[in-house]
Order: structure tokens, then C-alpha cells, then sequence
């Protein structure tokens, strides 16, 4: 008997932790994340401290968890107009707005104490900016103002390689600023196609996203355009000498194989079409920063 009794407490334990775990969106948190530890290492060189490399990651994600969590907080009653939302924990009533918001300032709290204590002051402040870029200035003020929103809100997902470099070396170069550059060019295509594709869902919600606003055949032209222009950043780091002939190699051919998914998006920007690019960006994004690891490695290792 005792133990039937604690089935249904287990099962209430388990399906808490999958709710809070849920509100920190570690999907997305991780492909910044990988973006984080790619500019560790980059700064590193040979010399990598992996005590240090772990604070700095759970200092970082802490942070970015935070902001997810506040993001939750901000859209719950958006979140229950949407189809891809509405099974969401705030916005569902499984988790209250007061202990979301407590969980997201105790993570805020944990990885600033962290970054400060372990890593460095610059890498903490820098970090809880991106928290508040994200949680409060995109999610809050630009997402239902403007179907800009992304794209001037895209700085706070592209500071995580910043964040990386920033923890080994405590101060901003200019090669770290390429990398945030990479990831803010790369970020409205990624979501406008996503936009595209549950173009419904924002509609329903009122949230001015570019494909509600202005159609799917403009976002899609946009999302080419910001495409194009992404081709040309992320070449830069060779023009700048830090980065070589591997690099270039991969960057060419997945600049090529993204700019083909969004033009093909443009001449036809139907659900099909948006769902691939937006597949293949998030393949893009990492496939190329692990050729900025790569090819930085095969040149230690070569020079």
C-alpha cells in the first residue's frame, strides 16, 4: 500500500521538474551555448582550463535560462492563443507566474555569482545584459511593438560567442564582435522562416511578426536579402586573417546550400518551403562555427 501511495508522488515530482526544465528552453539554449564554448576555445588556444570552461558554461547558460524563463513570463497570454504555445507551463497553469518568476532570478542569481566569483566581472555583466536584452527588452517591449522585433532583438541571442571569448580573455576584440555579427545576421532569416510557417498562430496572438504585417512573400524576400548579406559576414573573419582555407571551404558551402533554401522560400514561400530553411539555418549556424574551431585547431597544430 505504502508504495502504490508513492507512485503518485513520484510521478507529481517528475512531472514538475520536466515543467520547470521546460521553461528554461534548453533547445535553444543550447545552440547558443555551443556558440559560448566555440568562443572559449577560440580564445583559449592549447591553454584550456576546464574547471574555468565549466563555470563559464554554467554561468552562461544560468543566465540564459533566466531570460528564457522571463520570456515565458512575458508571452503567457499570447502563448494560450497559440497552437505551438499554449501546451507551455506558465501559460497551461502548471507552473504560477510567482514561482516562474522566482526561478528565474534564482538562476539569474546563480550564474552572475558564478561568472563573478569563477570567471570574470566583464563576462557577468555582459551576461545578465543579454538576460534583460532578452527578457524584458525583446520580450516585453519590442516583440508586440514592431515586426522589427527580431531583428534588432537578435543581439541578445548572438552575445553568447562574446561571452565565450570575454571569459578568457576579460576584454571585447574585435574578432569576437565577427562572431556576434555572424550569429545577429543569421538570426532573422532563421526566424522569419519559422514566422512564415506559423504565420496563423502569430496572426491569432497579435503579435506583429513580419509575415503577419507584411505578408510571406516580403519576409521571404527579407529573409534572401538578410541571406545574402550573411554570405558576406561571414567571410570577413578570413578577410581579417584569423581564419583559413577550411573555413572558407565550409562557409562557402553552407552559405551557398542556405542561400539556395531561401530563395527557393522566396519563389514560394509556403509552409513547406519556410520549414526547411528554418531546419537547415539551425544546421548552418553550428556547422559553422565548428569550422571557426576547426579550422583554428589545424592552424595551431600546422604553424
Amino acid at each position: 500500500m505504502q508504495r502504490i501511495n508513492q507512485l503518485p508522488i513520484a510521478s507529481t515530482i517528475a512531472n514538475t521538474v520536466k515543467d520547470y526544465f521546460a521553461l528554461t528552453k534548453f533547445k535553444v539554449v543550447a545552440v547558443m551555448l555551443f556558440t559560448m564554448v566555440v568562443g572559449y576555445l577560440l580564445a583559449s588556444g592549447t591553454n584550456i582550463d576546464l574547471w574555468h570552461l565549466f563555470c563559464s558554461l554554467v554561468g552562461v547558460a544560468a543566465c540564459c535560462m533566466s531570460g528564457a524563463v522571463l520570456n515565458h513570463l512575458v508571452d503567457r497570454f499570447r502563448d494560450t492563443q497559440m497552437q505551438r504555445t499554449k501546451r507551455r507551463p506558465v501559460a497551461a497553469g502548471k507552473v504560477s507566474v510567482e514561482s516562474a518568476f522566482v526561478f528565474s532570478m534564482v538562476l539569474l542569481l546563480l550564474g552572475f555569482s558564478i561568472l563573478y566569483w569563477q570567471v570574470n566581472t566583464l563576462t557577468a555583466v555582459l551576461s545578465v545584459l543579454s538576460m534583460f536584452a532578452y527578457g524584458v527588452v525583446y520580450s516585453l517591449w519590442l516583440k508586440p511593438a514592431t515586426p522589427q522585433n527580431i531583428t534588432i532583438g537578435g543581439i541578445a541571442g548572438a552575445m553568447p560567442p562574446l561571452l565565450g571569448y570575454t571569459a578568457v580573455a576579460n576584454m571585447v576584440a574585435p574578432e569576437a564582435l565577427l562572431w556576434v555579427l555572424i550569429v545577429f545576421t543569421w538570426t532573422p532569416p532563421h526566424f522569419w522562416a519559422l514566422a512564415i510557417y506559423k504565420r496563423d498562430d502569430y496572426a491569432k496572438a497579435e503579435v506583429p511578426m513580419l509575415p503577419v504585417t507584411h505578408g510571406p512573400e516580403f519576409t521571404a524576400f527579407q529573409a534572401w536579402l538578410y541571406c545574402l548579406l550573411l554570405c558576406l559576414v561571414s567571410i570577413l573573419p578570413v578577410l581579417i586573417g584569423s581564419q583559413g582555407l577550411i573555413y572558407l571551404v565550409v562557409a562557402t558551402y553552407i552559405n551557398a546550400k542556405f542561400t539556395w533554401f531561401c530563395y527557393r522560400m522566396w519563389v514560394d514561400p509556403s509552409h513547406k518551403n519556410a520549414r526547411r530553411s528554418f531546419r537547415y539555418s539551425l544546421f548552418y549556424i553550428m556547422w559553422l562555427f565548428a569550422a571557426l574551431l576547426l579550422d583554428h585547431y589545424v592552424r595551431l597544430i600546422a604553424f
